[in-house]
């Protein structure tokens, strides 16, 4: 295998370059810096990229020394996530070159860490709907996904080792598989959401991208003040291979792809059984849109009652839909999400993770759509921890990946599960 450049590391391989004295923060940031030159203008991963103040940031850090576990790292910010010394536009035309006033927790809880902030990555319109200028790396025909449009590709075109979105139906996971990278979407409140645009606050979760699971880690360290280290294995993980309600929409090359993951992780000594979920779980998908569309229309009430006509057609439109379901509707969503959770926690309690598809398949070709969530809605509406790893490629060789979901606060065994999982995949 060759040898990597700087900017193709993992974050933990650069962290670990970085005190081992073979780089330095400079070296980094002007290697990944050098990337968002070569490829931007085809990629367009980016709404805002503040080269001069990452340059200055790196210097000081490299005269001060190392602080903290995301010390010298370039980092992308979804433009949902405010920033106080950048733009935030939320996707939306009404807040051309908005400032706010303070950093979202995750921003600043990042510049503490050491990490440094990059710029802000493309997002569809309120993280919400409408495709944005964003393509896929490995195929700029093809979507990258979304909302999380930006962060995805900029990790896969390796302009930044970490990058930060959200996902409120499958805007983490779904991206970061079309895109061949690791996507993270945590416990729902496991990271705060101070400085995040609201669009559904039963569902939206800040998540993230990275090259390898054991990069996680290292986000939750700087986050929540959780070990930097992997959670060590004594046995290899028990893992339930599920085919979930969905099965039959996934496409030949999604279901090859966990059925093949599902053989490696046995071969290398994991534990693989069948899992069955109860039928009434299908409805988790519509429940998911029901509470969106309810709670979205009424966190973006002000918008929509001073600038409706900056708002699309499209937005409008399911704003309009959140109008018209009923108090009852939406309580009855929020209750099979709350009755499916406790099951889920039940039917798993005996098993380190489940293995079920990413994404429907790879990336559509296109850009009137980012994919379909089906293969994440469900997990978002019961607010557990999810985990995509690149696997496969399918028949137009792009990307698609595996993920591995498990039961509301288990995210650090996930982690360690996930870990255990990429060298399995890759034997």
């Amino acid at each position: 295998m060759a040898e990597k450049s700087v900017n193709e590391m993992t974050a933990v391989e650069m962290v670990n370059a970085i005190g081992a004295g073979e780089t330095n923060c400079e070296e980094i940031v002007r290697a990944n810096l050098a990337a968002i030159e070569a490829r931007e203008g085809d990629v367009q991963a980016w709404v805002h990229v503040d080269a001069e103040n990452a340059i200055a940031s790196a210097k000081a850090m490299d005269e001060a020394g190392p602080k903290g576990p995301l010390f010298g790292l370039p980092v992308g910010f979804k433009d949902v996530i405010d920033t106080a010394d950048m733009p935030t536009e939320y996707g939306s035309d009404i807040y051309p070159g908005y400032r706010p006033d303070v950093d979202a927790a995750c921003v600043a809880l990042v510049k503490e860490a050491g990490g440094i902030v990059f710029g802000k990555a493309v997002t569809t319109e309120f993280a919400f709907v409408n495709p944005n200028k964003t393509r896929n790396p490995h195929n700029l025909a093809h979507t990258p996904g979304g909302s999380s449009s930006g962060s995805a590709a900029a990790v896969a075109a390796n302009m930044v080792p970490l990058a930060f979105g959200t996902q409120t139906g499958g805007s983490v996971i779904r991206p970061a598989s079309f895109c061949g990278v690791v996507g993270y979407k945590p416990s729902i409140g496991q990271f705060s959401y101070a400085g995040v645009k609201l669009l559904a606050r039963s569902l939206d979760t800040l998540g993230a991208f990275a090259r390898g699971a054991a990069d996680l880690a290292l986000l939750r360290a700087a986050l929540l003040g959780a070990s930097a280290d992997v959670q060590a294995r004594s046995t290899p993980p028990r893992i339930a291979f599920c085919e979930t309600p969905w099965w039959e929409r996934a496409d030949a090359s999604s279901q090859s792809s966990v059925k093949g993951a599902a053989d490696r992780i046995a071969n290398a000594g994991g534990a693989v059984e069948t899992l069955a979920l109860p039928a009434h779980f299908a409805a988790l998908e519509q429940a998911n849109f029901t509470i969106m569309v309810y709670e979205g229309r009424r966190s973006l009430a002000h918008e929509f009652m001073r600038h409706e006509d900056l708002l699309s057609e499209k937005l409008k439109g399911l704003m309009a839909t959140g109008l018209d379901i009923s108090f009852s509707e939406y309580r009855q969503a929020i209750d099979l999400a709350d009755q499916c959770r406790l099951e889920f926690a039940a039917l798993t309690e005996s098993y380190d993770a489940v293995l079920v598809p990413s994404a429907v398949g790879e990336a559509p070709e296109g850009f009137d759509t980012t994919g379909d969530a089906l293969f994440n809605r469900p997990w978002t509406t019961i607010g557990i921890p999810c985990i995509t790893l690149p696997n496969t490629t399918g028949r137009n060789g792009l990307p698609v990946g595996i993920q591995l979901i498990s039961g509301y606060g288990t995210d650090e065994n996930l982690i360690s599960v996930a870990d255990w999982a990429e060298g399995a995949l890759r034997s």
